[in-house]
């Protein structure tokens, strides 16, 4: 089997889009670096030297061209290398690529993706680790997604760059060396599912991105009790069916967040299942990051985001289970993962 990483998957789909489809290029800040945008476009450039398109530091007006390229039946593919720099082009994500085709009674398209880097990376502290999902998500006329895993995100990366919707793609760099089997033939997932991984009967967790990646490690660590793991994967729409079809099933509920627990995605399936009355057997509990901003300093951060212990214990509490005492080392804790998905 074929195993490659997370910034590889990403890579191989791009590839392949920029050969099958001569209205794809991609732009953004070192896109063209010979290891660039951490390695997900390294090597297209030469391969694509008139459609890898290296740019100024100037979020708002490459961000601004890019949506107005697509209107005009491009297809091209942004990368933002931290999400606090998308934010300076918030009003052409936001305002125009999001509402433009429904300005226009569905006739004008938008086959734009952006790409945008997200969450936890060792002492980037409080200005480069926000994750921002209930931002993103909130966002009508946006298709929003988290790839969990390499299989997850050349598969998603494929479907969008084929959507002819505007779509984010919110990369946790925390996955980045994470490993998976990814078929080296092109592949496309559906931008809109929840994805099962685990079946389970006694309780529904309910995580994405590398909060996923923890509650995968976490399975290991418990017995007795029969766990359904869900991928959210969107966020935009939320796969409420999958959800719903789970909790009726199990009746018990964990949210996973890898960010603060205000406005969160957590907060919504909660709500979500209460709008459908969902019969708990006891109530949800909801795992997420302190409500402040991301320390700086490691002896802060290794307390800060929920660990596959926290999660294992947040299970067994719910059914009356003695909570396992561990502690986890420093590259566990603050090094991004080599984990190898199964």
């Amino acid at each position: 089997m074929r195993i490659i990483t997370y910034t590889q998957a990403l890579n191989e789909a791009a590839e392949q889009a920029l050969s099958r489809d001569s209205s794809v290029f991609i732009l953004g800040l070192g896109v063209s670096y010979p290891n660039g945008a951490d390695g997900t476009t390294a090597g297209l450039k030469n391969q694509f030297p008139d459609r890898v398109l290296d740019v100024p530091v100037s979020e708002d007006a490459v961000t601004g061209m890019a949506v107005g390229a697509a209107i005009h039946g491009m297809r091209p593919i942004v990368h933002h290398g931290r999400v606090e720099f998308a934010l300076f082009a918030a009003d052409q994500i936001f305002t125009q690529a999001a509402k433009w085709n429904y300005m226009f009674g569905g006739s004008n398209s938008v086959p734009i993706v952006f790409r945008i880097n997200i969450g936890r990376q060792w002492g980037n502290g409080p200005q480069h680790t926000q994750s921002l999902y209930g931002l993103f998500g909130s966002v009508i006329g946006l298709k929003v997604v988290i790839p969990s895993s390499p299989y997850m995100a050349k598969g998603l990366l494929s479907s969008a760059i084929s959507d002819n919707n505007p779509v984010v793609i919110l990369e946790p760099r925390w996955l980045f060396k994470t490993r998976q089997h990814v078929p080296e033939d092109s592949f496309m997932l559906p931008l809109d599912k929840a994805r099962v991984s685990h079946v389970g009967e006694d309780i529904t967790v309910i995580a994405y991105g590398d909060g996923y990646q923890a509650a995968c490690e976490a399975l290991s660590l418990i017995s007795g009790i029969s766990v359904e793991l869900i991928d959210l994967v969107s966020l935009n729409p939320v796969d409420e069916g999958t959800i719903l079809r789970s909790l009726q099933k199990t009746r018990r509920l964990l949210t996973v967040d890898t960010t603060n627990s205000s406005f969160g995605v957590g907060s919504e399936v909660i709500a979500m299942a209460a709008r459908n009355s969902v019969d708990f057997l006891s109530a949800p509990f909801s795992l997420s990051c302190p409500s402040v901003p991301c320390p700086t300093s490691t002896a802060l951060t290794e307390i800060y985001y929920p660990t596959k212990f926290d999660i294992s214990n947040a299970i067994r509490s719910q059914f009356g289970k003695s909570r396992i005492e561990s502690t986890l080392s420093f590259d566990d804790l603050h090094m991004p993962p080599v984990y190898t998905f199964q």
